[in-house]
């Protein structure tokens, strides 16, 4: 079967792509981080410890523990805005935006194809190093740290859910989840 996918990425894809690859490694769980929530928490709970501990004992130790408070009621305004993409995948969205090529690939017998409006790319199934998916993408792994992002919703031949399949059966290699 073939599969033919448009490359036509957006800055969620993008940001996506960077959580998946430098924030996490396939098949093994994310670190563990405090949520926006706890940080909120906590700051809350040291800057009110701060103010008594001020009041009641000394200046000193609760004005390290107001300084701590703030520092995370900071960390919790910062983590917790709307706009959360990495400055990467804005730099990088720019870029793509502004080479104006256009992408699809295409997983055929042969190989993967990738095509843009200057040239087009051959890859051997053993050449590529690995495919990657999470709930809204595929990521097609090629050698030196590259990769392609697959939306599953740009799918314009063949269905997302027997690309895991197809590909197992052309490289033996499984389809590895990440997040």
């Amino acid at each position: 079967m073939e599969f033919d996918i448009k490359l036509d990425y957006s800055l969620e894809d993008l940001d996506a792509y960077w959580k998946a690859f430098y924030q996490k490694q396939p098949g093994k769980p994310g670190q563990k981080r405090a949520s926006p929530r706890v940080h909120r928490n906590l700051g809350l709970f040291f800057l009110a410890i701060g103010l008594l501990t001020a009041v009641w004992m000394s200046w000193l130790m609760g004005g390290l523990e107001i300084i701590l408070g703030l520092m995370l009621l900071y960390s919790w305004y910062w983590l917790s805005r709307p706009q959360s993409s990495s400055r990467w995948a804005k730099r990088v969205w720019k870029k793509y935006q502004a080479s104006g090529e256009l992408y699809n690939c295409c997983f055929t017998e042969d190989g993967v194809w990738i095509h843009d409006s200057k040239s087009d790319h051959r890859y051997d199934y053993d050449a590529l190093e690995a495919l990657w998916e999470d709930g809204e993408r595929f990521y097609l792994v090629r050698p030196g740290n590259g990769a392609f992002i697959l939306r599953k919703n740009a799918f314009t031949q063949g269905r997302p859910e027997d690309l895991p399949a197809c590909w197992t059966a052309r490289t033996g290699k499984p389809v590895e989840p990440v997040g």
